[in-house]
């Protein structure tokens, strides 16, 4: 019976020493930890997307995450932050991507890579921010990826350690590359003339063949086939020569009004082997009140003019499940 009550005594005097270490700020729980996450849904990745063209860019260029405690405790933290290159293939290699690591030129560490986190606080005051800043130059199609970890922890407590899991942040940064303007304008300049064209298209409806783009008569059209997959919704033109091309000009399918064009990609070739993707154009089909007289003309403007002796059309929406279709197609320069 001793020797049961003497445990006890030693159970309380052990809780009150600790509780009186706790007092005195000389924590050593494995609890007390410290981390970095983003503010998004994935804390371990800041996205930063950006548009390109070829006169501006516009979009996100700065990423910033402060540091965390699991608790409050009464010193100060300090915690570096420093670039980890090391994570880039392992971050690929579990993800399945092909980032490549954002060059050393195009950002900045805006401020200083130690943060704080003060005493009787969870968070630090400040924040690491990344700067992207040359993004017309960040053109990789596959995108950067810059790894942050917690480099080191210093501080009166000694019992601040780095999370295992949460000491990484990564910054990923995309952008999408467009010459098509969003403005759909007409176009001042004069056709091209389209003697000696030869189109190619993905499929066909009987009677509606690729030629009818090129015939100059607005009743007339190539009709994609009913396949309900957008595949083979794409035309290409050989134009015969390279032509300046500064857009296009398309009648919509008045053989039947439903089948038109909501979405084209739009890509431009000198060689008809390496070839280049200008943009994505958005539009409408062709308004209620227009016709085969009264056409309602879509503009494909291109922001600064290309030199192409090739041209293709991927449709990629539509205001028909089924088909798409274009009367008249012609190129201005």
């Amino acid at each position: 019976m001793k020797a049961r009550y003497k445990f006890w005594y030693a159970t309380i005097f052990s809780i009150l020493i600790l509780n009186a270490c706790k007092k005195d700020g000389d924590m050593n729980s494995k609890e007390l930890s410290v981390f970095i996450k983003t503010a998004g849904g994935d804390v371990h990745v800041a996205n930063l997307a950006f548009r390109r063209t070829p006169l501006a860019v516009s979009g996100d260029s700065i990423a910033k995450f402060p540091a965390y405690l699991t608790r409050e405790i009464n010193s100060d933290v300090l915690v570096n932050i420093s670039i980890d290159e090391s994570l880039v293939s392992n971050y690929n290699s579990a993800n399945k991507t092909n980032y490549i690591l954002l060059p050393a030129a195009n950002y900045k560490i805006v401020g200083s890579a130690q943060l704080t986190i003060p005493a009787g606080s969870v968070i630090s005051t400040d924040s690491l921010r990344i700067q992207l800043l040359d993004r017309l130059q960040l053109n990789n199609d596959n995108g950067y990826l810059l790894p942050l970890s917690i480099s080191e922890i210093s501080g009166k407590d000694k019992g601040a350690k780095s999370s295992d899991n949460y000491r990484t942040v990564y910054v990923v940064v995309k952008s999408t590359y467009t010459n098509i303007s969003d403005a759909q304008l007409p176009l001042t300049g004069t056709f091209i003339p389209r003697t000696g064209w030869v189109p190619s298209v993905g499929s066909t409806t009987a009677g509606s063949l690729g030629p009818a783009m090129l015939d100059g008569i607005n009743t007339t059209a190539w009709r994609s086939s009913s396949t309900s997959s957008f595949a083979a919704k794409w035309l290409t033109i050989d134009m015969g020569a390279a032509q300046q091309i500064k857009g296009f000009v398309m009648v919509p399918n008045y053989v039947a009004t439903t089948e038109n064009a909501t979405a084209i990609t739009v890509s431009t070739s000198t060689d008809n082997v390496t070839w280049t993707v200008q943009g994505a154009w958005k539009g409408t089909g062709p308004a209620a009140t227009s016709s085969v007289i009264n056409p309602d003309l879509k503009n494909i403007n291109f922001i600064v003019p290309v030199q192409a002796r090739y041209f293709r059309f991927d449709v990629t929406a539509s205001n028909n499940a089924s088909r798409v279709g274009i009367a008249e197609l012609n190129v201005v320069q």
